[in-house]
């Protein structure tokens, strides 16, 4: 009798025991099919064209915002930009993707830090004025005047704050419109200054600025 009560107590503390170790059932989490914060994903598409200037076909990214539908057309990440593209974000403070015109920076560094002669044309000394008909005629196929002046005379005078990638920038160096260089981005401008040559200088320098006369825009 004493081990059968004793068979009964330990079958009851047995089930007893099970019944607190019983698993406890966990609620899934409701999961978004979206792998980016608010639902927004982004989809990357390519097109082919045929190039007939070099002869292949050339691939365009595009990317796509799966809310809207809407494309980037021709974006690029900074992986594709190019070594003289990451030279010049550098020197003008900016964003990589904001150099664009290969053939401007192109010109500018074939002349970079060619010293400066008056009435100089040539990779032994130019003038700013020389050097700014070089770069309009080289990147936008348009023939300036040779002097500052005449080039100031030329172009459609514009606002300081509406200056865009290359306007032109007029000084007073020595007596009227005496110096010229073209505007990039930033609120810098490059040309052939006579202490350092070909450079990219300021439009906030006090130098510059003291002497600033006008912005002027060319029909590109």
């Amino acid at each position: 009798m004493v081990i059968r009560l004793l068979y009964i107590s330990i079958l009851v503390i047995s089930m007893a025991s099970c019944s607190l170790f019983r698993p406890v059932q966990k609620t899934a989490k409701k999961s978004s099919s979206s792998p980016f914060m608010d639902d927004i994903t982004v989809t990357l598409n390519a097109k082919q064209r045929y190039d007939k200037a070099s002869e292949r076909v050339v691939v365009t990214n595009e990317i796509k915002d799966n809310v809207s539908g809407n494309y980037l057309t021709g974006l690029q990440g900074v992986e594709f930009a190019s070594p003289l593209a990451f030279h010049y974000a550098l020197l003008l403070d900016v964003d990589v993707e904001k150099i664009k015109n290969d053939k401007l920076f192109e010109y500018i560094t074939q002349w970079w830090a060619v010293p400066y002669r008056i009435g100089g044309n040539g990779m032994n000394g130019i003038d700013c004025s020389a050097f700014v008909k070089g770069v309009v005629q080289n990147t936008y196929k348009i023939d300036l005047p040779r002097t500052s002046r005449e080039q100031a005379d030329f172009s459609t005078s514009i606002s300081k704050d509406e200056l865009t990638e290359g306007d032109l920038v007029f000084f007073n160096t020595r007596g009227g419109i005496s110096h010229v260089g073209m505007y990039l981005n930033n609120n810098k401008f490059v040309h052939a200054s006579t202490s350092n040559g070909v450079i990219i200088s300021d439009l906030s320098e006090t130098y510059w600025n003291k002497r600033f006369v006008k912005a002027g825009r060319i029909s590109k």
